[in-house]
């Protein structure tokens, strides 16, 4: 089996921690190398080589250093664990891919768009017959309202098209509640509440090339200001099967994402995220570790058995990690960064 050189961008974040400690749970040969902005990220500490990058926003900078970086360390692969680094990878997948052999384990523009815009994910699902929330636009839909409250009933949800997690999220109750939440707003969202009786799922669907699904495992999520603290995989394979179909249609590229709560029985997605997610860590511990497969497919070519899913719990307890200072130093001096205070 050939070594397998994989860089994990942004890999101080919690997703770039995961993705890390799942590859270096891997039988693969594998060679991890991290590239982060701060020598103060763990993920720099954990894998083999580190680099400190520029921020992606600074574009020019950003792609000349991550050139250098795959052609010095070989790279075979390119995770992206930075949600601020994945409009830069979106934009210019082709172009990496092209110049240097690399998979980018990332979506185009246009899928990135279907998903990071809500009302354009509504749509999505609406279009190819899945169930989706009813919607409507403020202030697009302004005069529609009323009609819209008439028919899905308080509560009801405000939330922008944009954004992740529950920021800006709110559940109204009444019409008095509606008017200030909505006064001077652009890009909001009304959409119909999804009852939690059920709880609330997170589906995690790894593809390969043309939408090839190569894994998937649906928790249910106890939520903490909007990130999974604690969940429970059990048989929800029905959840996992429909969200496949979902992957099919829109043929995201690596790992995505689908929350969802259940509506008289059936699964309705709000959500749908094109990367990995902050349960990555807890598939892995329950027997779906998505970077691997990813490299296996895609890089090695291998196929995918079906991975029996552990049915059992999982609790996040943040972990504190001893690094030899010296370590820090190095790489300070390595990349010339200004120690402060």
């Amino acid at each position: 089996m050939k070594k397998v050189n994989v860089l994990i961008s942004g890999s101080g974040s919690l997703y770039g921690v995961a993705i890390i400690q799942s590859l270096l749970q891997s039988d693969l040969s594998l060679n991890l190398v991290a590239c982060d902005t701060s020598v103060r990220t763990l993920g720099l500490y954990l894998a083999h080589q580190a680099y400190i990058v520029p921020p992606a926003q600074q574009e020019e900078q950003y792609l000349t250093s991550l050139l250098d970086i795959i052609a010095k360390e070989n790279i075979h692969a390119i995770f992206v664990a930075s949600s601020h680094e994945l409009a830069f990878y979106s934009h210019n997948k082709l172009e990496i891919e092209k110049k240097t052999g690399v998979k980018v384990f990332t979506n185009l523009p246009e899928t990135m768009n279907i998903c990071n815009d809500k009302w354009r994910t509504v749509n999505f699902l609406k279009e190819h017959g899945f169930y989706f929330p009813i919607t409507i636009r403020y202030p697009e839909d302004k005069d529609k309202i009323d009609e819209f409250i008439k028919e899905v009933q308080f509560p009801v949800i405000i939330k922008p098209r944009q954004g992740a997690g529950s920021q800006g999220l709110y559940i109204v109750n009444q019409y008095e509640e509606l008017q200030p939440l909505l006064e001077n707003k652009q890009d909001i969202l009304l959409q119909q509440y999804l009852p939690d009786d059920c709880g609330e799922f997170t589906t995690g669907i790894c593809t390969g090339t043309n939408g090839r699904v190569l894994s998937g495992i649906t928790l249910k999520r106890y939520l903490q200001e909007g990130m999974t603290m604690s969940a429970d995989a059990d048989d929800f394979m029905e959840i996992t099967d429909y969200c496949k179909e979902v992957a099919r249609v829109l043929k995201p590229y690596g790992p995505c994402n689908f929350q969802l709560r259940l509506l008289n029985g059936n699964p309705y997605i709000f959500e749908i995220n094109p990367r990995f997610s902050s349960s990555t860590g807890m598939r892995c511990l329950l027997g779906v570790n998505e970077a691997e497969i990813l490299i296996r497919a895609e890089v090695l070519g291998e196929a995918i058995d079906q991975t029996k899913i552990l049915k059992c719990s999982v609790i996040r307890q943040y972990t504190d990690y001893l690094v030899p200072t010296e370590k820090i130093i190095r790489l300070q001096k390595e990349f010339n960064i200004e120690q402060k205070n």
